[in-house]
């Protein structure tokens, strides 16, 4: 057998069969679990020597011919993960683990593995077994097994304990791939939600958000943790606390969003962490709070519930509704139940029902029941207030359909809802959409009137290059946030006045002296100046030292501060990225032209808007915990769904 791998693999060079189970780099000695494929050993030589000459491309052509022959392509686990990986973010231009792959490969890390047949078809097993969350029970089902004999006989098809073997190095990859980028990055950000699952129990978990020196972003799952049946918020906070302390990022944390619950909130607190309330459910708070208030539109929604309903769990009357919009030429569509959690679904169906209203009307005249139709006067009120909500609905499918939404547009959001909802106010003369305008005008005032004032939001929108200063509606409140910019600025360049890849610690809300007024009580300060920075120690002993000290410190800040003044407004002077255009292609583009700056984006533009990230993985948690998976252990199911997030 281990000749047979050697014909074709270049990782044996590298390893000896010590025993038929355990091979053993000879790079570093390390023991590695031998299942008849090298997969564990080629991800060894990735995350542990990425710079050894089995990367280069000039790689022996004795072995190119023979691996050529065997296997026809030059596969790899990065190469298919990458092809895997899905969708872009607008905002991102990168999802996840596919952004990281991309850093080492412009890092000067140049793939070119070559593997045999048998190692890209467990890499392709494995690869479906995660993204479709198949249970690891599949490859010892008879149909399957016959399935994948009838496609490729020679192909031997791993059992249940060697693919869980796989899915644990390919996870133990990935993690090396986070944790290398979180060594290099100064700053993350956090999102963290809570969900039950089918068989009731209850689950945290926590995603991390980075942006790398080459201006990708990288989103990835920290950790899931499985809570007690009846927990309390100690037993959040616990969660919290060991998945962040696991990573070792609570001096690193630039922001964890969550939503607002009061035991989110002060879990978050208690571990010393700045919480940044998730704008998604903030909105959804808003407009629900809104309807509510607006009772004649209550009404009509209990009504409009309860045809759909009548609908629904009707097959006859389902039909007949199918038959009629035919008869009507009306497109075939089913009616849509909102959900009480969003409001959008409330749009939804409200926006369908009044679509259909021809359609509900004619096939309710046909059946047997008790339900009252809607009248003209209700579809008007339907139809008014579904103007009223038209832009809400609008920044909802924003926040949700985008893979990554920035902090840097909450504030934006936020302005352009406040005008919208202004001119649409005027314009609107039906009594029930003029109350519901006034509700949503008065509960968006109380949630998001000082947005422009939170630091993490003002300073994200400045350093968004689509927004800067036209992201605000109060200009004083965009220049304080010039002024805390320029001052972190600063900060970073007096901390490193030669480096440009080391961040300072925050000053968003810190009591720092203000740069352009020194000190007052530098008397006192006797134990904090150094002796070598007096020029006339020698000949005065010392009796100005402390003077000459201050003078230069005083010199320091000011230049600092001019330096970064200089900075930050030839920043503010450049031309607005377009709207739709990813500002992260800008900063990659400026990254030496506004070195600091950048530093600071990468920190900025990290923070999500929402919580979406996260609540995304208990989502596809839902197909993870299912019959066939009632035995799967905890770090199965957070193995699963870490390959999942890169993998979606």
């Amino acid at each position: 057998m281990t000749e047979f791998k050697r014909a074709f693999s270049l990782v044996w060079d590298h390893f000896t069969l010590v025993t038929p189970n355990k091979v053993q780099c000879a790079l570093c000695s390390q023991r590695l679990s031998f299942n008849k494929n090298t997969s564990a050993m080629l991800r060894h030589l990735r995350s542990r020597h990425p710079s050894e000459a089995w990367y280069s491309n000039s790689t022996s052509g004795a072995h190119s011919s023979t691996s050529n022959s065997t296997s026809g392509v030059h596969s790899t686990f990065s190469n298919s993960i990458i092809s895997s990986a899905g969708v872009h973010s607008s905002f991102s231009g990168t999802t996840g683990l596919n952004s990281m792959f991309a850093n080492n490969a412009a890092a000067g890390h140049h793939i070119q593995v070559r593997t045999t047949r048998q190692e890209d078809l467990d890499d392709a097993l494995v690869n479906m077994l995660v993204k479709d969350t198949q249970p690891f029970s599949v490859v010892e089902e008879e149909g399957f097994a016959a399935f994948v004999q009838k496609l490729d006989p020679s192909y031997n098809l791993p059992n249940k304990q060697a693919l869980k073997k796989m899915v644990g190095s390919r996870c133990e990859f990935i993690n090396d791939n986070v944790v290398s980028q979180m060594v290099i990055s100064d700053f993350v950000s956090l999102t963290s939600d809570m969900w039950t699952s089918i068989d009731k129990h209850s689950y945290i978990s926590v995603t991390g958000h980075l942006i790398a020196e080459n201006a990708q972003l990288s989103t990835f799952l920290l950790g899931i943790s499985k809570l007690p049946e009846n927990h309390k918020m100690i037993h959040i906070e616990e969660a919290k606390n060991q998945l962040v302390a696991s990573w070792g990022l609570h001096s690193r944390v630039a922001a964890f969003v969550t939503e607002n619950s009061e035991n989110m909130v002060a879990t978050v607190q208690k571990l010393g962490i700045l919480q940044l309330p998730s704008f998604a459910h903030v909105l959804n708070l808003v407009i629900k709070r809104s309807m509510e208030a607006t009772l004649e539109l209550q009404d009509i929604r209990s009504q409009a519930r309860a045809i759909v309903s009548f609908f629904k769990s009707n097959q006859n009357a389902e039909m007949r509704l199918a038959e009629v919009q035919g008869q009507l030429g009306r497109p075939e569509q089913k009616l849509i139940q909102e959900v009480d959690s969003r409001w959008n679904s409330s749009f939804s169906m409200l926006e369908r029902v009044f679509d259909q209203r021809e359609s509900v009307a004619a096939a309710l005249s046909t059946l047997d029941t008790d339900i009252i139709p809607l009248g003209s006067a209700d579809y008007e009120v339907i139809h008014q207030c579904l103007g009223v909500l038209g832009s809400f609905n609008q920044a909802t499918a924003e926040l949700a359909s985008e893979k990554r939404v920035s902090a840097s547009k909450v504030i934006p959001l936020v302005r352009m809802l406040k005008i919208t909802l202004e001119k649409k106010h005027g314009a609107i003369i039906h009594p029930t959409a003029t109350q519901l305008a006034s509700n949503l005008q008065r509960e968006l005032q109380t949630s998001c009137s000082m947005v422009e004032t939170e630091p993490i939001l003002a300073l994200s929108a400045l350093l968004d290059p689509r927004f800067k200063m036209l992201a605000f509606g109060n200009q004083g409140y965009a220049q304080e946030a010039v002024k805390l910019l320029t001052s972190e600025c600063a900060s970073l360049i007096r901390i490193n006045p030669d480096k440009d890849d080391t961040l300072p610690p925050s000053t968003t809300g810190s009591t720092t002296p203000s740069p352009t007024s020194p000190h007052t009580s530098w008397a006192m300060e006797t134990a904090s100046v150094s002796m070598a920075t007096s020029p006339s120690k020698s000949h005065d002993g010392g009796l100005w030292e402390m003077f000459d000290s201050k003078v230069g410190e005083t010199q320091s800040v000011q230049s600092s501060t001019a330096d970064a003044a200089v900075e930050v407004q030839h920043y503010l002077s450049d031309p607005y990225l377009n709207r739709v255009e990813n500002p992260m292609h800008y900063w990659e583009k400026h990254s030496k032209v506004y070195p600091h700056l950048f530093q600071l984006a990468r920190k900025y533009l990290s923070v999500p808007a929402s919580s979406v990230p996260c609540e995304r993985i208990f989502t596809k948690a839902g197909d993870v915990f299912n019959k066939k998976r009632s035995c799967l252990s905890m770090k199965a199911v957070e193995q699963i769904m870490l390959l999942n997030k890169g993998l979606v």
